[in-house]
């Protein structure tokens, strides 16, 4: 379902355009495609296609999720939760999983409570441009799998990781750099060992002969890569007995082993820096708002004060004026006053009545003296 069987020119320039994004980017950023977990657990066929079959073929379901990786996110431990990358050997030099078996291993694990937040999956076959059959891979195909498989090291420091351990697995050095990668977590001193700690990420699952005898197996590895110091896999891994398809690839990665150190620290380092300098923008708009509230506050009591005089000013110069039309005299009044004025204000004639009402306008310009005005039942107007 969704499946198309031959590609087309719209397939073959989302192709291209996708390949044109996966390249290092500013800030030592790698982008990688991944599969979406989804696609992966529903997956109906006996093992996966390779990349370019999914990328090319399956345009419905759209299974592949660029994913941008620095190592600021692998020290941060950015994907760990949401993402997977699988360890495993090719069973044959053309196909990884002629028998469906790891496919199989693999959807298990997603589907299992270890593997339920799971979101997005890598494995190398189906999220790097494949050359089977030899010769086929394009020019920039082959040059996307370049760049990502100088950075791959990131993948398996920086997410979960599923071993998919078979008796040939430790004899291979691919397989071997990934399982010790997967045992180890970011420090702000290097790499120190994962297993037995919080900080523990790698998940085994044996497969093949080796699930006849999977505890031993299992611990064999783990004894065998998980306190090795980054000198002390390079030391390992560099022996002839390691073996690798294409010895470009050892030697590319071996000095990166020695580097992972101070790699991981730089990176830590550039967090340091970066939350430093966050800290100190957001002390300066903290400042910067503390002024301004400052700056509002006084001006609001300005106002309120402009106003307070304005009412005053026109208190003094309204009421005498009252008062004189009224023949009230304007010292003779004090608050004894109170009682008569009330009288007159609920019971004399209107003129009366206006009288009293500018005279207690005139005694409640203080708030404690409208307060015993009021109680005394005058309404005195402001």
């Amino acid at each position: 379902a969704g499946v198309t069987t031959h590609a087309n020119p719209r397939t073959r320039r989302v192709a291209m355009e996708m390949l044109s994004k996966l390249s290092l980017q500013g800030g030592d950023t790698c982008t990688f495609f991944m599969l979406d977990a989804a696609f992966v657990r529903k997956f109906p066929g006996k093992n996966l296609p390779f990349f370019q079959e999914i990328r090319d073929h399956y345009t419905t379901e759209e299974p592949l999720v660029e994913v941008a990786l620095d190592y600021a996110d692998v020290v941060k431990g950015t994907h760990i939760e949401t993402t997977l990358a699988v360890s495993h050997r090719w069973m044959q030099p053309d196909d990884p999983d002629p028998d469906g078996e790891q496919l199989k291993a693999l959807k298990d694990f997603l589907n299992s409570p270890a593997g339920q937040k799971i979101e997005r999956v890598w494995i190398d076959s189906a999220c790097m441009p494949q050359d089977i059959p030899k010769g086929s891979r394009s020019a920039e195909d082959a040059a996307a799998f370049k760049r990502m498989l100088k950075e791959v090291n990131r993948l398996y420091l920086g997410t979960t990781v599923l071993i998919l351990l078979d008796l040939s697995y430790v004899s291979r050095f691919w397989t071997q750099f990934e399982s010790w990668l997967s045992m180890q977590f970011a420090t702000p001193d290097g790499l120190k060992p994962a297993v037995g700690t919080e900080n523990e990420r790698h998940h085994i699952v044996c497969i093949q002969n080796a699930a006849e005898q999977s505890e031993l197996h299992e611990k064999m590895l783990i004894q065998s890569w998980a306190t090795k110091t980054p000198e002390q896999a390079h030391a390992f891994l560099s022996k002839p007995d390691v073996t690798v398809t294409n010895q470009g690839d050892k030697d590319l990665q071996l000095p990166k082993i020695k580097a992972l150190d101070a790699t991981v620290q730089g990176a830590f380092g550039d967090i340091s820096r970066s939350l430093e300098d966050e800290l100190a923008a957001s002390e300066a708009a903290a400042a910067r708002a503390e002024a301004e509230a400052r700056q509002a506050a006084s001006v609001a009591a300005a106002a309120r004060e402009a106003k307070k005089e304005h009412a005053h000013a026109i208190a003094i110069g309204a009421i005498p004026a009252i008062m004189r039309q009224w023949g009230v005299a304007w010292g003779s009044l004090s608050m004894s006053d109170v009682p008569e004025l009330v009288l007159q204000l609920s019971g004399g004639g209107d003129k009366q009545k206006e009288q009293a009402a500018a005279a207690l306008a005139k005694l409640a310009y203080y708030n404690a003296d409208r307060v015993a005005i009021a109680k005394a039942g005058g309404i005195a107007p402001l």
